[in-house]
């Protein structure tokens, strides 16, 4: 069931990288961006999954779908239309709200845990750790999940050289600057972090277009956005037609204080 918020302030505070990219590239985001290691998604549920759960900036329903699957349905709150559209159809059964980690329209200690899985990084964090606040139970938590690219792999590296070139100022996980906003924020205390090894088997087209799922590439003009898949292309020209594409997944918790 798709919910509407408040549509204007909603899309006033999604960046502009991933407002245009996600609209143009939300097919690819779903067909090559992968699944969180299925123990962490476990994990998960085990100690975050009773109650109310929401999923802030549920995106296609990545993690939303593994979370159905192991018997937890929560809400998903996701700014970006198209991205709520697909999120629909992957999980007609989910709750989708038209809203953003800054203002999801939700009542007042509704919920019992908060999780954004791949998308801390795009909030205003001082905005959404107050609305967090505002919508989590005492005693509730916030939880972060990644899948982050293993830069030690040379190939790996230089693809993430070559992507850097055309990030200007969006929001990166790489920065930390979310990390540190919810650690320095004493509403919020640390429970405990995890993470796992989790590759995927890759081919070159399927590199192309996890590059392609990127915000700012997907965001750029024609021109820059070929130069820059071309480029990504020849990063993968000696590693044969299928390889491991290495991510680690990571779950880190908070409860509210």
């Amino acid at each position: 069931m798709l919910v509407d918020a408040d549509a204007c302030e909603t899309r006033r505070m999604v960046h502009e990288s991933a407002s245009a990219g996600y609209q143009r590239q939300s097919s690819v985001y779903a067909s090559v961006r992968p699944s969180y290691h299925p123990d962490l998604v476990d994990r998960f549920v085990e100690m975050f999954g009773n109650g109310a759960v929401v999923e802030l900036g549920a995106g296609s329903g990545i993690f939303t779908s593994q979370l159905v699957a192991s018997g937890c349905v929560p809400t998903a709150v996701e700014p970006v239309s198209e991205m709520r559209e697909r999120l629909h159809r992957a999980v007609p059964q989910v709750v989708v709200v038209d809203g953003s980690a800054e203002a999801t329209g939700l009542e007042v200690s509704s919920v019992d845990t908060v999780v954004a899985a791949q998308a801390f990084h795009w909030f205003d964090h001082p905005r959404a750790l107050d609305e967090i606040d505002r919508i989590l139970r005492s005693g509730g938590h916030l939880v972060c999940l990644w899948n982050v690219r293993d830069e030690n792999v040379p190939w790996v590296a230089n693809y993430t050289e070559i992507v850097d070139r055309y990030a200007g100022d969006t929001p990166r996980y790489r920065t930390m600057e979310w990390r540190r906003a919810i650690d320095d924020d004493e509403r919020f205390e640390p429970v405990g972090e995890w993470e796992l090894e989790n590759p995927v088997s890759a081919t070159p087209d399927q590199v192309v277009d996890r590059a392609l799922s990127t915000s700012f590439i997907a965001a750029l003009d024609e021109s820059t956005q070929r130069t820059a898949l071309e480029a990504i292309r020849a990063v993968t020209d000696d590693l044969g037609p299928t390889f491991d594409y290495p991510y680690r997944s990571e779950l880190q918790a908070w409860v509210r204080a």
